[in-house]
């Protein structure tokens, strides 16, 4: 009985010979779409962002209640009827009978308000760190996206160009083959490493989909095929000099103007002067008073007006269940602030430290493709190309070069956005360029 032929893989390869599926691959070449530019992305996701516009809105909120918190209560102007005799109301028969006209003010203990001002100042200092935060998140979020989507569409267009090297070598199989020259596993074997390169092809279609997605929502648009068939433009290794890059020294520059430690240190600075705040209630807030009574004469009486002028002092009478318990919190809350100032300061540390060892890394790859692998594996395909045509090298020896140089022409260009996506995050870190650091 003769041996069963293989009418799935014999129907795919009919499908590749016809480019039908091919033809479903809706990425186009780059040289046929718009460039898809990073400045612009970060400033339409700066401005369009809601959470920044609320965030805005906040400081102005705060920076609002500054004034206010510093100021006096109102004075009060007062009238007052002063002793009238109930069975007439005559303002003649007696000489304590007037009326006054009063003007009270209270004062704060001297150094409450300020505290209470300062502390609601450094409140909007945090809110404003607060904001750069999320607009250097916001950049970073961005670029992050960005240096994928690039990397995404390199792979797309590395493993096109791989399989038109297959197709290609496929040809020359089959009419190889057809001479008697070539077998026909060598013919199947390329055809099937083509539909695999095919098939890796829709993976990478569906994964710039998604990050347009993403990006989409990064700018606040609510229609996800906005530049859907954009490309970003090549990126460019940022110029640093490695040698002068201390780990210590981006932990400084991260901790001393980073906006989460800058916000962090605000609030501290905020509770502390709560804290002095809520010291200064035990101490008695003044009340002072002036009148003016304007009376009649009356039997015995010239009618001569009268001024008058009062000093009140208020009695923390029910401190043990008022100022105390306000102290007491605090109190408290100055000790968290100090716990949230620590910890974020740990955690500058170790964010620095694992970032600069994933820079450091990921730069040595860019050196170590860009200065010996590929130039070696492109050179080693070619060769072997030429080889394989003279019958001087079998078709594994020349599939596995061919796939060896791609799978480097993939991992440097992921290298490169890697080390890019590294340097924004340390930049989002530090508060500033990278090259500030140098």
């Amino acid at each position: 009985m003769g041996r069963e032929k293989p009418w799935g893989l014999i129907f795919l390869l009919f499908v590749l010979d016809q480019g039908a599926i091919a033809d479903h691959i809706e990425i186009p070449d780059e040289k046929s779409v718009e460039t898809l530019r990073l400045a612009p992305l970060i400033s339409e996701a700066l401005e369009k962002n809601a959470e920044l516009k609320a965030t805005e809105q906040a400081i102005v909120i705060k920076d609002a209640e500054i004034g206010p918190s510093g100021s006096y209560d109102d004075p009060v102007l007062g009238f007052e009827m002063m002793n009238y005799p109930i069975d007439s109301f005559a303002n003649n028969r007696f000489g304590m009978t007037g009326n006054q006209v009063s003007m009270s003010q209270k004062i704060p203990f001297p150094g409450k308000l300020t505290k209470k001002q300062n502390a609601i100042r450094f409140e909007s200092e945090a809110q404003k760190e607060e904001l750069r935060q999320k607009r250097l998140e916001i950049t970073k979020q961005v670029k992050l996206i960005y240096f994928e989507l690039f990397a995404v569409y390199r792979k797309f267009d590395t493993l096109k160009e791989q399989r038109a090297l297959l197709d290609q070598l496929i040809v020359v199989t089959r009419n190889n083959y057809a001479l008697g020259k070539r077998s026909q596993a060598e013919v199947l074997n390329f055809q099937v490493e083509s539909a695999s390169l095919l098939d890796q092809e829709l993976t990478q279609e569906k994964l710039i989909r998604s990050k347009f997605g993403e990006i989409n929502h990064l700018l606040g648009r609510s229609d996800h095929q906005g530049y859907l068939y954009g490309r970003p433009e090549s990126i460019q290794k940022t110029p640093i000099k490695f040698s002068d890059l201390l780990e210590k020294k981006l932990f400084e520059m991260a901790f001393s103007q980073g906006p989460m430690a800058k916000e962090r240190l605000a609030m501290l600075k905020a509770s502390e002067e709560r804290l002095a705040y809520s010291n200064l209630n035990y101490l008695p807030d003044l009340e002072f008073k002036l009148g003016y009574t304007f009376r009649k004469p009356s039997p015995g009486d010239p009618g001569t007006d009268f001024a008058s002028a009062m000093v009140g002092v208020s009695i923390p009478l029910w401190a043990g269940s008022k100022q105390t318990e306000e102290n007491r919190g605090a109190a408290a809350n100055k000790v968290r602030n100090e716990a949230l100032l620590q910890e974020e300061r740990n955690r500058i540390a170790h964010m620095i430290h694992v970032l600069f060892a994933e820079l450091d890394e990921a730069n040595k790859r860019v050196d170590l493709f860009e200065g010996g692998v590929l130039p070696l594996t492109r050179q080693a395909v070619a060769a072997g190309r030429s080889a394989y045509l003279t019958g001087k090298l079998d078709y594994a020896t020349l599939l596995s070069s061919i796939n060896k140089r791609f799978q480097m022409e993939v991992a440097s260009t992921e290298a490169l956005a890697i080390r890019e996506s590294k340097i924004a995050e340390i930049e989002a870190m530090i508060g500033s360029s990278l090259g500030g650091a140098r």
